[in-house]
């Protein structure tokens, strides 16, 4: 590659980064509720059992026939043990994971089965997952300090290149372990907060290591008080043009 090429590749880039950034970091944004229609197609990608919970619990709640999500590691790293039992562990992942969905009432999900924080090096796997009847596309935050949650971003930008979609698809950002600078959307849970605490409360293999309940109605409840509610979740919406120049 020439150093002329190299030079132009690198403004264009920075170019792109501009614009995107702009768009999620110095746009005002008047925070609207988020509302599916019956026929509205979602696809939720959880890089981990309980991703699904802590991001989108609530709306799970509301919207259980709207999902389809897919799991996409088996979590058998998230665990603090000196000697942990993979297997065990994994079995008891998937089991908290469909209890917590049992909860929300969400009957449509899969696991792709990835060795958790390998998520990167699989996207031979990734790209099986069906893209192109979805209206939403939710992942983490993509700056989101977790190196599974990164990864999705990534590959799921390669998988659109690749892929066919539909055209007026949007890619929605929910939160995990790094909050949204700024949201544009959000969905009030104030009268299913408790039903969402049920659903993180089937994950005693993680509130073991952290307080996630604490910390994530924590965050629902600053979300909540952001937008004149008692708890919400906030989410970040873009197109897919935006989306693939990040």
């Amino acid at each position: 590659m020439s150093i002329f090429k190299r030079i132009y590749e690198s403004f264009a880039f920075k170019s792109n980064l501009l614009k995107a950034s702009n768009f999620l970091y110095f746009t005002k944004t008047n925070p609207k509720a988020l509302e599916l229609k019956t026929n509205d197609k979602c696809l939720l990608l959880a890089p981990h059992p309980d991703d699904e919970t802590f991001g989108c619990g609530g709306l799970l709640i509301k919207y259980p026939d709207n999902f389809h999500i897919v799991c996409l590691t088996n979590g058998i790293h998230g665990n603090f043990d000196e000697n942990p039992n993979h297997n065990e562990l994994k079995e008891n992942r998937e089991s908290e994971f469909k209890s917590a969905l049992e909860i929300a009432g969400v009957k449509s999900y899969e696991f792709l089965e990835i060795e958790d924080r390998k998520l990167i090096k699989n996207h031979a796997k990734f790209q099986n997952i069906n893209l192109k009847d979805y209206d939403s596309i939710f992942i983490p935050y993509f700056m989101d300090n977790h190196k599974d949650h990164k990864a999705v971003k990534v590959l799921l930008q390669k998988s659109l290149r690749e892929s066919s979609y539909k055209k007026d698809c949007k890619i929605v950002f929910y939160e995990i372990w790094a909050t949204l600078p700024q949201f544009n959307y959000f969905t009030d849970i104030t009268a299913i907060r408790k039903t969402k605490e049920q659903m993180i409360n089937c994950y005693p293999s993680q509130l073991k290591n952290l307080d996630f309940l604490e910390g994530i109605m924590g965050l629902n409840k600053y979300r909540g008080t952001c937008v004149n509610l008692g708890y919400a979740e906030a989410f970040s919406i873009i197109d897919i043009g935006t989306f693939m120049k990040l």
